[in-house]
């Protein structure tokens, strides 16, 4: 006899299993339906964190199909035993995903913050390395009202997909050269232009 399928939740329906006028037994899958408006995120820490895992700790996980992007969650659960082989404990996280980028199955790198703290960041790509040291070039106007470039020697810290922590070297309000720096040597004038020109301070606040 022919019978209507209610979904028992909203979410996302998958491909469909069978065909229209199959017959199907108890148990048969007919087709997948996904709850992904908030994703749950499995991954192993070292025991030899667990004095610091705890719900409550902010997460940042990437994945290779949205290079540059970082998805922030945070952790709902730990699990009760330490797997024997891996000296690992499972932990599991909560992301929100409103616009459904997120799918079940995804591999993807995760940074737990075990002890956040507020830091300034940069994009990756304003960091100049220059040996063991990190430079960055900020833009600064002289008492004639030329706009120059300024070398400043940074201590970075933690990465996130996209950012590096500057731990020392950088005030609030600075402005950083992040494209076309190439040759540029500090106390040159420097002109901004096009989609650059206004934009915003490079000084981004976050927990890292």
């Amino acid at each position: 006899a022919d019978r209507k399928i209610v979904a028992p939740f909203d979410g996302i329906v998958g491909l469909r299993r069978i065909s229209a006028g199959a017959l199907v037994a108890p148990g048969t899958v007919i087709v997948t339906l996904d709850q992904v408006s908030t994703m749950k995120l499995d991954f192993p820490v070292p025991e030899t964190f667990l004095p610091d895992l705890k719900p409550g700790l902010k997460i940042a996980a990437s994945s290779n199909a949205y290079p540059g992007r970082a998805f922030e969650g945070t952790v709902s659960q730990v699990d009760s035993r330490v797997d024997p082989v891996t000296r690992a404990v499972t932990v599991r996280a909560e992301l929100p995903n409103p616009d459904g980028r997120l799918r079940p199955g995804m591999l993807m790198t995760t940074v737990l913050n075990r002890n956040p703290r507020r830091s300034p960041a940069l994009p990756e790509r304003a960091i100049v390395p220059m040996g063991r040291e990190s430079f960055v070039f900020l833009l600064k106007t002289d008492a004639a009202g030329r706009t120059t470039a300024e070398r400043v020697a940074v201590e970075t810290g933690a990465r996130l997909p996209g950012f590096v922590e500057v731990r020392s070297g950088l005030e609030a309000g600075a402005v950083t050269i992040t494209d076309g720096y190439l040759g540029l040597v500090s106390g040159a004038e420097v002109t901004v232009s096009g989609e650059f020109e206004g934009a915003a301070p490079a000084y981004n606040p976050r927990k890292s």
